[in-house]
């Protein structure tokens, strides 16, 4: 199924191949008369015309696909925000209540401000910004589930503390990388 912008643009890109083959046949043999290279000069202007509307029909075409992405991506770090916010929040309650101690605090709050702004700030409508929003929801995600596996009492906690912090310091890389795009 196409949208309206492909059709658009393939009738545009049709309608070049169209004219570029009539200027082909045209010119296959020399103009014979004034009237043919009248005919000929009329069909080059169409052609010019026609593709000046082929590429204002791919930039429409770019700019719905750049708009579908946006919106996606736009819901979609909704949810991935999800595990970024929820899990250092109920770790800041375990250290709220001294079962965990307030070290954790240094893991704890740059995650879930990273979170807040991978689920609530705007995504900008720019091809970079909506793939480093992307990466960065997903490092997000990961990084709450080390997270959560550092926080669970086994032998691999120590490995998942460790991967939990350098998670959330790439989490903010990435958003950092992402506020600095133009």
């Amino acid at each position: 199924m196409t949208t309206p912008a492909q059709h658009d643009r393939d009738l545009a890109e049709g309608r070049v191949a169209r004219l570029k083959q009539d200027l082909r046949d045209g010119l296959a043999t020399p103009p014979a008369d004034v009237e043919e290279m009248d005919g000929l000069v009329a069909t080059a202007h169409r052609l010019l015309d026609a593709e000046l509307a082929f590429d204002e029909a791919r930039r429409r075409l770019a700019d719905a696909e750049l708009e579908s992405r946006h919106a996606a991506t736009q819901r979609a770090v909704v949810w991935f925000a999800a595990a970024p916010v929820l899990v250092p929040l109920a770790a800041a309650a375990l250290v709220l209540f001294e079962v965990l101690s307030p070290v954790w605090l240094l893991v704890l709050v740059p995650l879930f401000g990273a979170g807040l702004w991978i689920g609530f700030a705007p995504v900008r409508r720019a091809g970079a910004v909506i793939r480093e929003r992307t990466r960065a929801a997903w490092a997000g995600t990961v990084t709450a589930l080390a997270l959560a596996g550092a926080l669970l009492p086994w032998t691999a906690a120590a490995v998942f503390t460790i991967l939990a912090a350098l998670g959330a310091a790439g989490t903010i890389a990435l958003l950092w990388r992402e506020s600095r795009l133009p």
